[in-house]
């Protein structure tokens, strides 16, 4: 039994396109192209007077610069907690180690 696909109707730069997704996906698709709209408007707001080609190749740009960044700081902060994590084991270690070693006296 195949899933129905649902058909959405979205506007970008004020250019109306159906899309297919499936059911339940809508409000996702919708959110998605709310983001890409908000995007298209602030480079327009920016570039002004461009074709279309050129609004959609630079939002395309713009989206994928955003997207880097996110994954750079994704990154540093995965970084960090990995860092920290092996700072506390190790201090767990070293704990360990001076308690073995009080009982090992008593």
């Amino acid at each position: 039994m195949s899933k129905q696909s649902v058909k959405l109707g979205i506007t970008l730069y004020n250019r109306e396109y159906v899309l297919n997704c499936g059911p339940g996906e809508e409000a996702r698709l919708q959110q998605v192209a709310d983001l890409v709209q908000k995007e298209m408007k602030a480079v327009a707001d920016k570039v002004g007077n461009a074709t279309e080609p050129r609004h959609l190749m630079l939002t395309c740009l713009s989206l994928a610069d955003k997207l880097l960044e996110a994954r750079s700081k994704s990154n540093s902060a995965l970084t960090k907690q990995e860092d920290l994590f092996i700072a506390a084991v190790d201090h767990l270690k070293q704990r360990v180690t001076a308690l073995a070693s009080q009982v090992g006296r008593a």
